[in-house]
């Protein structure tokens, strides 16, 4: 009996092929980080300053350890589409109730202090960076201002770096939705190292021109904000530090009157500060370069080394995981696309657990494009814990601790108190009853009619008709929308509008990242298979799937259309256009994607679409959409 053949979940064969990219890129930070060991290092013997194995092989391991929490980082923050959020403001607010703030902040934070020392160490000694002045003999060690400087600067440094990495979603992986590799192996080895080098040679200029700004701005403004903000506190909490390594320095001791502003820590902190910028910023575009290629190992698709390549991708396609299940169906539409061997395979492998390898793929791919109509369908409509709290609940009475309700009838008049307890509550009942049915009473509302004349009387002649005109409700809230309309329009205001475009992004394409590249890739490989199966299926199992597929473009097609006509506008848009409806870039490339997936397949199945089951109406409306003539 043949043993079944285990099939190895796609999240296995992924990780090592994530493996090799995280190692090319810390590749790239090595030598940097080598490049930078020398450039610090002291330079008195020329062949010590930058043999490999002295101490510039030890700088640079140990510099090392600041790109490589930058890894640690990205791969732990990893995420494939956009941040699906209705404005900046809420996107602020999703990330201080996660981790992802402190995480960013503590890792760029401490890859600041790191290089900080490694950096002081590495100096030569007539720098004069060390923790105390000597002084001297007769005088006692006085705690050195300069590295505290460098430190804060450095410190600054992080913070800033910090927010530009949550501000423009380092995290994100930036790739060409449909991009194609060559065919062949040896040329798609060749493309993939060629791309690469040219995405360093066409983004390091503008690194190293953006970096040279941030830095020559900090060394111009760093001091004045060290002097009126930290210096202070830095000096306390280095003096604290320098007490506890048993330095013989006073516990009174007082800052200088002037800080530490001599020429040449100045000219340390640009250059160091720019070395510094440069291998966070290079760190994390070798990462980005590396990690956003196609999921491909040499030349083929990442599947292939499975003993069964086609439940492995099924597995993909199935995963709970969104980076798991985003590799899979890129590597499907590459497959569909640029790999026939693989195609026949998909088309052979009928016999499997599950069903035949096209129908699991064809669901999978059809439940991606489905979830667009299923997230339109649902917006507007309450949630599932809105919906059970709506609804009535039986709840379980307390035990009866009074006498029972009386059930004599209601409207005839009560027989006459005959206890004191009786007498009393008619009372008060009575008297009750006296103050709800005369407002207008001692014991109702306090303005009679004729102290509401007065007060008309004195308001008309205390103010003019223009004055009360100004201080009516309706006045005051016009006057308040144009104010926060100004606002709105302003750049203090731009975190808090909910654009058209970011709103729709949110509804369609999910959240807290959008899947248009999933389901792009999904509309993709439906199209190339299934007009590659008019040659390649044996079988003709995928022609039996055709018109399910092409009505449900249709369908989604047709429904994106009117969400993005129908959709109103939020009162915080205030620079909306009509045209903006038209223009989303999301909905664009949703759009674009089934519009060119019904050409492909119309130009397929046209001629024999009756014989697959096509219907002339699905047709008919497939050929307006796609703009093919009759």
């Amino acid at each position: 009996m043949q043993t079944p053949i285990r099939t190895r979940p796609y999240r296995e064969l992924l990780t090592p092929s994530l493996h090799r990219r995280f190692t090319k890129a810390a590749g790239v930070s090595l030598l940097l980080c080598y490049l930078e060991a020398i450039v610090i290092g002291d330079k008195s013997s020329l062949l010590w300053s930058w043999f490999p194995f002295g101490k510039a092989g030890i700088r640079t391991l140990l510099l090392f350890l600041c790109p490589l929490l930058v890894f640690v980082l990205r791969v732990a923050l990893l995420h494939f589409g956009s941040r699906a959020t209705e404005s900046p403001f809420r996107t602020f607010g999703k990330y201080l109730r996660g981790t992802d703030v402190f995480e960013v902040l503590f890792c760029y934070v401490a890859t600041a202090w790191l290089y900080t020392q490694f950096y002081i160490w590495s100096v030569p000694a007539g720098a004069n960076l060390e923790w105390v002045s000597q002084g001297r003999s007769w005088e006692r060690q006085r705690l050195n201002e300069r590295p505290i400087y460098l430190r804060s600067f450095y410190i600054g440094l992080g913070l800033l770096q910090s927010a530009l990495h949550l501000y423009f979603d380092y995290d994100k992986i930036q790739r060409l939705t449909g991009q194609t590799p060559s065919s062949s192996s040896s040329e798609t080895r060749t493309t993939g190292a060629f791309n690469a080098v040219e995405q360093f040679k066409v983004r390091l200029p503008q690194i190293v021109q953006e970096i040279g700004i941030i830095c020559l701005s900090l060394s111009i403004f760093g001091p004045i904000i060290y002097a009126f903000t930290v210096r202070k506190l830095a000096w306390q909490t280095s003096l604290f530090c320098a007490r506890l390594l048993r330095y013989d320095i006073p516990y009174l001791a007082e800052l200088s009157f002037l800080p530490p502003y001599h020429i040449t820590v100045i000219l340390r902190s640009l250059v160091s500060g720019f070395l510094l910028l440069l291998l966070w910023r290079i760190s994390n575009l070798a990462f980005d370069i590396y990690v956003a290629q196609e999921p491909l190992k040499r030349g083929q698709p990442i599947s292939q080394d499975s003993r069964d390549p086609n439940g492995s991708l099924i597995n993909g396609l199935q995963s709970k995981k969104s980076l798991v299940k985003s590799f899979a169906f890129w590597e499907l539409a590459q497959i569909s696309r640029n790999f026939p061997a693989r195609r026949v395979l998909i088309f052979k492998d009928i016999d499997r657990l599950g069903g035949p390898t096209w129908s699991q793929i064809s669901t999978e791919c059809l439940k991606a494009i489905q979830t667009v109509n299923s997230r339109i369908s649902e917006y507007g409509q309450p949630s599932s814990q809105q919906q059970a709290m709506s609804q009535p609940q039986n709840v379980q009475s307390l035990p009866r601790i009074g006498p029972p309700l009386r059930e004599e009838p209601v409207f005839m008049n009560p027989p006459p108190p005959s206890t004191r307890r009786e007498m009393v509550e008619n009372k008060v009942g009575t008297f009750a009853k006296s103050i709800g049915n005369n407002p207008v009473s001692n014991y109702g509302s306090p303005i009679t009619p004729r102290t509401q004349q007065y007060l008309e009387a004195a308001r008309n002649k205390l103010l003019t008709a223009d004055q009360q005109q100004a201080i009516s409700p309706a006045h005051v809230q016009s006057q308040f929308n144009v104010y926060l309309t100004r606002f709105l329009k302003s750049w203090l205001g731009q975190p808090f509008r909910q654009t058209f475009a970011r709103r729709i992004q949110s509804i369609i394409f999910g959240h807290p990242f959008s899947e248009l590249g999933l389901i792009v890739d999904a509309v993709d490989s439906l199209t190339n298979l299934a007009a590659a199966s008019v040659k390649e299926d044996d079988y003709g199992k995928v022609a039996k799937d055709v018109p399910l597929i092409i009505r449900t473009f249709i369908i989604t097609y047709q429904t994106v259309e009117r969400f993005a006509a129908s959709l109103p506008v939020h009162w915080t848009d205030v620079g909306f256009e009509e045209e903006q409806r038209r223009s989303s870039e999301d909905v664009l490339g949703l759009l674009s994607a089934l519009r060119n997936g019904l050409r492909g397949l119309v130009g397929a199945f046209e001629g024999f679409a009756k014989e697959v089951g096509v219907e002339a109406r699905d047709l008919r409306v497939a050929k307006a959409i796609a703009g093919v003539e009759d």
